[in-house]
């Protein structure tokens, strides 16, 4: 009785690596785009900025929506990049318009990504 339990405890879990790994396939994708788009409306004004700005962002999420980091870390790592960024970009001042947009911005959306993976990993093994 118990082997035929184990057994279907094993599939169970087995069909939800497989939607996992898909999940994490698909994220691989759109991640880097949305980082992309994102550091490219909340980004400072120069190169520099809109460069490190998308390699945190790509960083940060996969760290919290594929790997599955510590969010509270990330939005620590973010806020103190972006306010460093923002410091360097606007010759020392941080002006409440950029924190709001810089700042605000990545840590919302790095926000909505670590607390709904879950649950994109839950629809999708229902269907």
């Amino acid at each position: 009785m118990t082997n035929s339990d184990q057994k279907k405890l094993f599939d169970v879990l087995e069909l939800q690596k497989q939607h996992q790994k898909r999940v994490d396939r698909v994220l691989y994708i759109v991640l880097p785009i949305m980082a992309f788009l994102i550091s490219v409306i909340c980004a400072n004004m120069n190169w520099q900025s809109t460069l490190g700005t998308l390699l945190v962002l790509i960083i940060a999420f996969i760290a919290v929506g594929i790997k599955r980091a510590n969010k509270w870390i990330w939005l620590s790592i973010i806020s103190v990049y972006s306010l460093v960024d923002i410091y360097f970009s606007y010759s020392g001042q941080l002006p409440s318009s950029a924190v709001g947009r810089h700042l605000g911005t990545m840590l919302t959306f790095t926000f909505i990504i670590a607390t709904a993976r879950p649950y994109i990993d839950r629809w999708l093994m229902k269907e």
